[in-house]
């Protein structure tokens, strides 16, 4: 009877069941394509694709509950026990590793020199690799892989760990796999100046082998073995905080995740990766950076770095989801991208779908928070402003939003079954953007709101500081910037180290000697280099100020 109380826990009842897949009221029927969170194999000639934990839960219920014949009951319990098995089996399978596929794609990418793909973490590490790559940067791949990203209306920075999930190294050569379908066999169809053409991952993979042997890449690899084997075993004790069960409870279909491959040379990228096979069996996959090395060199990882796993395993739960609502999703995309996409393409969502795909899946990470009480109010508060920084400017009202589901669990079984009301959601938050939702976000962002001395005044040279005052408490100013107007000199500054804060508010300059006579002098203050305690980067600055003529000087001392 425990079981049945498990079930009824997780509210996956026997009529909630006829909810999560279009309404299917036999239990045979939720054994299709699009339940295939993978458990794969036959029992004598009965081939299946999956068992799903509540499936086997669900035939338990009928059995106990409508008294079937006891050589059928035993045979479903048979059946349901070697189902939990396998995907008992199947959680503890989790592979995770620094592979060889991904660090050899990472630094393939990383020496185009393009600023998506290079990365200053881990320090020692990323060091390695440019010293003992900076010969090939000339290499034929690395022109073919410039010249190909750099022909796409859209930069993908998914690239290098998606190639690298797509291929297998062995003894002879770097192949497709077989392990799952490869991405761009799925993605055919797809625009050519968006994704990469089937002809052009040919050529790829081609000159790909070319590069692993003139470079002696593994050679490479195998050095840095013990280095791998660090972070690797620093993982360990983050997986195991997961809770397994919440996804079941969530989105109806139980937890799985095949690989974890943490990627060192990606620096802090991180990325689901969801494949299946011919059979339809599904492969959940995360690929993580956040790598980083302390003083004496031993590697550790990010303090974030179990966040950004959930944030990715519910991508693999997610997506699926979300594609099924791509036409319903799609203008509603479209109208709220061309409002906010110059906020979402700063953190590289360049198209309209990561409103639906993206935002979704933050909803779902974020509803993991929220059940296990990992962080308290104060730590979800900023990280909520984080995603407003990012562009998604509704996420904490969004988030609000989704008390409506969890006060209707016997209506909403799973939070796939909820989606349609948060397309009347985003609907709502497109009629209060210009009143409510730019406003709101405009006073999120710190700003400038006087200086000393003011903009485009008259100064005299005997002027000792410059003083910068903001509108939000900020944590820090990495620098200042000379700006780029013609014929506007630098102040001069003693140095880095003495500037200071004065209080949250303002940032104090000191100045080494006088300024010259009748001169004008700027400096440039950038988002990259002032952020507030929220992690808000300040909104651009540039001041300049002028000194008096020396005839107007003299004037004024008589």
């Amino acid at each position: 009877m425990k079981i049945i109380k498990e079930i009824e826990k997780s509210r996956l009842t026997e009529d909630g069941l006829k909810g999560i897949k279009g309404g299917a009221t036999n239990p045979g029927d939720q054994c299709s394509e699009e339940v295939t969170y993978r458990s794969c194999g036959s029992i004598g000639n009965i081939h299946f694709n999956v068992v799903p934990y509540w499936f086997g839960t669900h035939f338990l219920k009928i059995a106990f509950m409508n008294k079937i014949d006891s050589k059928l009951s035993k045979r479903i319990l048979l059946v349901a026990i070697i189902c939990f098995s396998i995907v008992n089996i199947s959680f503890a399978q989790t592979q995770i590793h620094v592979d060889e596929r991904f660090e050899l794609t990472s630094i393939v990418f990383r020496l185009t020199d393009d600023i998506a793909f290079v990365h200053s973490t881990p320090a020692n590490y990323i060091a390695d690799i440019d010293d003992y790559f900076s010969p090939y940067k000339n290499h034929e791949l690395i022109e073919f892989v410039k010249k190909t990203i750099y022909s796409k209306s859209i930069l993908d920075i998914s690239l290098p760990v998606e190639l690298a999930s797509d291929i297998k190294i062995t003894s002879d050569s770097i192949m497709w796999t077989n392990d799952w379908t490869p991405l761009f066999v799925q993605h055919d169809t797809l625009p050519v100046n968006r994704i990469w053409t089937r002809s052009e991952r040919e050529e790829y993979l081609c000159l790909l082998n070319k590069f692993y042997k003139d470079t002696h890449f593994h050679k490479f690899y195998s050095s840095h073995a013990d280095f791998y084997a660090a972070i690797e075993s620093a993982f360990d004790s983050i997986i195991s905080k997961i809770d397994t069960s919440w996804f079941l409870n969530f989105f109806g279909i139980p937890y799985q995740m095949d690989n974890i491959w943490l990627v060192p040379a990606n620096g802090y990228h991180n990325f689901a990766i969801h494949r299946s096979d011919s059979n339809f069996c599904k492969y959940n996959n995360c690929a993580l950076g956040g790598v980083l090395i302390d003083s004496i060199g031993n590697p550790y990882l990010h303090k974030n770095v179990f966040m950004v796993l959930i944030h990715e395993i519910c991508h693999n739960y997610s997506n699926p989801m979300c594609a099924k609502y791509d036409t319903m999703f799609a203008d509603i995309c479209d109208t709220l991208f061309f409002k906010v996409s110059d906020k979402l393409k700063k953190s590289y969502y360049s198209l309209p779908s990561a409103i639906l795909y993206e935002g979704t899946n933050r909803l779902c990470e974020f509803s993991y928070y929220v059940s296990q009480n990992i962080y308290n109010d104060i730590e979800i508060k900023e990280k909520i402003r984080t995603q407003i920084y990012d562009g998604f400017i509704w996420f904490e009202d969004m988030l609000r939003y989704m008390n409506v589901f969890y006060a209707n669990r016997e209506k909403y079984i799973t939070f796939e079954t909820f989606i349609p009301q948060l397309k009347l959601f985003l609907e709502q938050v497109v009629e209060n953007m210009e009143h409510y939702y730019f406003p709101k976000y405009d006073m999120l962002i710190p700003r400038v709101v006087a200086t000393y001395p003011a903009m485009n005044s008259v100064v005299e040279t005997n002027l000792n500081e410059v003083r910068i005052q903001f509108s939000k408490p900020m944590q820090h100013l990495r620098g200042i910037l000379k700006v780029d107007v013609e014929d506007v000199s630098f102040p001069p500054v003693v140095d880095w180290r003495s500037m200071y804060w004065e209080n949250d508010y303002v940032y104090v300059i000191p100045l080494k000697e006088p300024l010259k006579q009748n001169t004008k002098y700027g400096l440039k203050i950038t988002s990259d280099f002032a952020d507030a305690l929220d992690y808000f980067g300040a909104i651009p600055y540039d001041l300049i100020f002028e000194t008096k003529p020396t005839n107007q000087h003299d004037d004024n001392k008589k």
